[in-house]
């Protein structure tokens, strides 16, 4: 049960830090409108998450793929923003971050449903430090309440 524990910290963890921004934007950003949006995403996406219960693998495996769908939708609003030239390089990163933890979602969905718990474990190492370098972004840049969910 401890290991469906922690996949299931990941999972959540996932699509929080997925989706980090809305709306499009053609003209950078300023950085407090930056922050703002993806504040405000953060807190909705908490909300979302808080209605998700995983307990044990069938639920990763049940979940994930849904997770994994809205955090590609919410993916290709993120990519959208244009963040100010001076967040442009973490932008990137946190963007990349966000990519690879919504294709880990629906991987870990994969593994789940077929009991590989090895390959699930390896992932999690994965995500957890694509989480952490994510965290330190989020942190650095201002976007408290997506700190505060990783």
């Amino acid at each position: 049960m401890r290991r469906s524990t922690r996949l299931a910290s990941v999972a959540l963890a996932t699509s929080t830090l997925a989706i980090m921004g809305c709306g499009s934007s053609e003209k950078p950003l300023t950085r407090a409108e930056l922050t703002a949006k993806a504040n405000a995403i953060c807190k909705t996406v908490t909300a979302k998450l808080a209605t998700k219960t995983i307990k044990s693998q069938q639920d990763i495996a049940r979940i994930a793929p849904e997770l994994a769908g809205f955090e590609q939708t919410a993916l290709g609003e993120l990519s959208k923003l244009v963040p100010p030239a001076g967040l442009a390089n973490d932008w990137k990163q946190f963007v990349a971050g966000a990519e690879t933890l919504a294709e880990n979602t629906d991987k870990l969905g994969e593994y789940a449903k077929q009991n590989n718990l090895k390959s699930a474990g390896a992932l999690i190492v994965s995500s957890e430090k694509t989480q952490k370098q994510m965290q330190a972004l989020a942190k650095r840049d201002g976007i408290v309440a997506c700190e505060q969910v990783a």
